[in-house]
């Protein structure tokens, strides 16, 4: 299989298993589940004929470098790395992150973690500050991959501003459609809980917004 060929279909993948979180707990029998182009699936909830286009919430460019570097840092940890797990969370700070000298902080940060769970880091936080069970509340795999941040209000208006555009189109072609939903699915390995986020305050002509993750599940903003 060709590298294009796989990402398409881990993409698809990603697509369906973000709206089996929302239609699961809809009780939408999944067999009545259409994939589809322009939108991504169609079903029917409630006597309506629905149509849910499906979009990744974005990251940022500082984002996507802070995990680069410390997914580099981590590969080249001379350490135990069975202990890493305690220290992966990236804190706010990850927007000033500086890619130039970024990787040593990093590494410098989790030595000092590993060592004082008080360590004064500026990226880095100590899972032993959490005021929940590690063991038992989470899967050690979301605190040993990479970078776990909150959703941005700001960055996920701009995800649906980015969808808006396309919803002339599919109502152009689906006009047996009674309403069009949009899902913005949260990498589980990458952010933390959006339960108690800031709901986006965008105008949009989405029917209903859906953000899904597969911690919290399901909240939806409009």
């Amino acid at each position: 299989m060709n590298q294009r060929k796989s990402n398409k279909d881990w993409q698809k993948y990603s697509e369906r298993y973000a709206l089996y979180i929302l239609t699961d707990e809809l009780k939408i029998p999944r067999e009545r589940i259409v994939e589809s182009e322009s939108p991504d699936f169609l079903f029917d909830f409630e006597g309506k004929q629905i149509g849910a286009e499906i979009v990744e919430y974005h990251k940022s460019r500082k984002e996507t470098e802070a995990r680069k570097a410390y997914q580099k840092v981590i590969d080249n940890y001379k350490g135990e790395k069975g202990k890493l797990t305690s220290i992966i969370v990236f804190d706010e700070n990850v927007s000033t992150f500086n890619r130039k000298d970024g990787e040593k902080q990093l590494q410098d940060e989790i030595d000092g973690l590993l060592t004082n769970p008080d360590y004064d880091a500026q990226y880095l936080q100590s899972a032993d500050k959490w005021d929940f069970d590690l063991e038992s509340e989470l899967p050690v795999s979301v605190c040993s991959v990479g970078i776990c941040q909150r959703v941005k209000t700001e960055i996920l208006e701009q995800t649906i501003r980015n969808k808006e555009n396309k919803l002339a189109s599919y109502k152009n072609l689906h006009d047996e459609l009674n309403e069009f939903w949009l899902i913005v699915y949260v990498d589980m390995y990458e952010y933390d809980y959006i339960e108690n986020m800031e709901k986006p305050t965008i105008v949009t002509l989405y029917d209903r917004i859906y953000l899904t993750h597969t911690v919290d599940r399901v909240l939806r903003i409009k």
